[in-house]
């Protein structure tokens, strides 16, 4: 068996013939299936050898010759019992080399993992149910109290490398790379998703470690992060774009005790019934639904258990900064950056959306240009620059270029900037590259405080997007079942009600003392108003209309 594809051979009785068989499911990929062939090939080829190998010693007079064997009694078993007794023989040392906490990776022990390299230093560990898992970080060692920044790359390893690590280095933090071994979600995407990708009202943010097999993965992993001397447990940030940031997301708000921000590049919060649909059908579709069929799932299997995805922001006494971006071009994303927008602010966090038109680049499906200084300076992973070097980075600006400017800073040549401890850029400062509408809840951007913000109750202006977006009934999306539509409005599940805690059994980190995590200040909980008078006058209507029988619908 390979990755799910099974293969098995027959010899003919005269032992003259083989042939062999693969059976595989239909969303198996081509190089899995050439791989399996392949593999089979050999053993085939192995077999036949040894088969022949065995034929070709002289016959005793207690031993019948192998030619006048029936199928059923062939020879063949004997390498079977020789490789199998082998496999045996090696199992106790592969075991040996299956850690179940994060371990510096070597050949011993990486498994499926790319051990990685010169500044770049991989940690392996197999999580429940005997998943590999790695992280690749780099910068570990570059100070006392880093902040941590999180990439995650679910359909790969989480390799990093390049702009990754260089800005890492300029800004001073440290970067880990998240990805997987398996390749068995959405367009191959290997980390899990919680609860077959059903959130609705009733369990808003699927949190608990039986919910995704990947908890365990971030749990060790963030105990690790909190167990090591030179990192700062309460700056660990998380970044993704995509479907990696939709899981970034699902990081964020599950782990929001221990995550302080996250950026959400090219994605936001889907929701039933409402267009963009993603290109995984997820809010649409059950994830197991998508797997069978993803083209007809939408109209053959419409998910009516669903309200959003991949969770909605109920972070509860827990506060997050989200950073959501996206072009106004992009048909993936553009639309759910406001939808998770307004779901951050309704649950008290600190949303930041930032709606990039296409004027310096094509736009569409990607990150804004120096994308890594806009994540550092919207989170605010290290303090933004104060007002005289902002003042001198935009002076620069307006004669040079946002790169030329960034080099100079860099390079201690601005006046007010030190390049001894580099800045975070301000949004003014970003805008010189190219400028977003910005939406910010709380008037923040990175560290810097202050700037315009909608009035308690205002809702974000939408994004002006290339492709309308609303409900299927507003923008005639047709691409579902005739009655698919958003769910009837039910209330949303209390932060009260009791669930498993994200933080499992401590986990040995590799180096440094473990240090505590630190306890976030608790905020208020949200009050909920009295209906307004015109909300109170439709009610009878409504009431009326249903004959006053289904109130609760009401």
């Amino acid at each position: 068996i390979y990755n799910g594809i099974w293969g098995f051979f027959r010899t003919s009785p005269d032992g003259k013939s083989s042939i062999f068989f693969l059976f595989f499911r239909r969303r198996s990929k081509p190089f899995e299936i050439l791989n399996a062939a392949i593999l089979n090939s050999v053993i085939v080829s192995l077999l036949i050898l040894f088969q022949s190998l065995i034929e070709a010693r002289p016959h005793t007079n207690n031993r019948t010759p192998a030619s006048s064997l029936t199928a059923p009694n062939m020879i063949l078993p004997r390498p079977l019992v020789a490789l199998l007794a082998v496999g045996a023989a090696l199992l106790p040392s592969v075991r040996a080399n299956k850690p179940t906490v994060p371990t510096l990776c070597t050949p011993a022990n990486q498994g499926t993992c790319e051990c990685g390299s010169g500044t770049v230093k991989s940690y392996v560990w197999w999580i429940p149910g005997d998943h590999q898992r790695c992280i690749h970080t780099y910068n570990l060692d570059g100070g006392s109290a880093l902040p941590v920044l999180l990439t995650v790359s679910g359909y790969g390893q989480g390799m990093i490398s390049g702009t990754v690590l260089t800005k890492a280095a300029h800004y001073g933090y440290a970067a880990i790379g998240v990805g997987s071994t398996t390749k068995d979600g959405a367009g191959g995407f290997g980390l899990e998703f919680p609860n077959d990708g059903v959130t609705n009202a009733g369990n808003p943010a699927p949190c608990a470690p039986s919910d995704s097999r990947d908890h365990a993965y971030i749990a060790d992993l963030l105990t690790f992060i909190a167990g090591h001397g030179n990192l700062d447990p309460a700056k660990v940030y998380v970044e993704g774009f995509s479907q990696n940031s939709m899981f970034a997301a699902y990081v964020g708000v599950c782990f929001a005790d221990r995550i302080a921000g996250i950026w959400q590049g090219g994605s936001g919060l889907a929701k039933t019934g409402h267009t963009p649909v993603v290109p995984g059908k997820q809010a649409q579709c059950r994830l197991s639904d998508a797997l069978d069929d993803l083209q007809n799932c939408c109209r053959e299997d419409f998910c009516t258990d669903c309200t959003w995805w991949p969770v909605y922001p109920r972070t509860c006494e827990h506060e997050i900064v989200d950073c959501i971006a996206s072009y106004t071009n992009d048909g993936i994303a553009c639309g759910s950056d406001w939808y998770m927008y307004e779901a951050m602010v309704a649950e008290n966090n600190d949303a930041r959306l930032l709606s990039f038109s296409p004027t310096v680049n094509d736009g569409k499906h990607r990150n804004p240009e120096h994308q890594y200084d806009w994540m550092v300076g919207c989170l605010g992973i290290v303090d933004s620059c104060d007002a005289p070097c902002e003042t001198s980075f935009l002076a620069c600006a307006n004669s040079g270029t946002y790169d030329g400017c960034f080099r100079d800073m860099t390079a201690g040549q601005l006046g007010g900037c030190d390049a001894a401890a580099p800045c975070a850029p301000t949004l003014a400062m970003l805008g010189t590259s190219e400028e977003p509408v910005a939406t910010l809840s709380r008037g923040r951007f990175g560290t810097t405080a202050g700037l315009p913000a909608p009035s308690p109750g205002e809702a974000a202006p939408r994004p002006n997007c290339a492709s309308s977006f609303g409900t299927f009934k507003e923008t005639g999306y047709r691409q579902c079942a005739a009655d698919a539509g958003p769910p009837a409005p039910a209330p949303i599940e209390e932060c009260g009600v009791t669930r498993e805690p994200t933080t499992g059994a401590p986990v040995g980190p590799p180096t440094g003392k473990p240090t505590g995590t630190p306890t976030r200040t608790p905020r208020p909980t949200t009050s909920v108003p009295t209906c307004g008078a015109s909300c109170a006058a439709e009610w009878p209507n409504c009431v009326d209309f249903h004959n006053g029988r289904d109130k609760d619908g009401c």
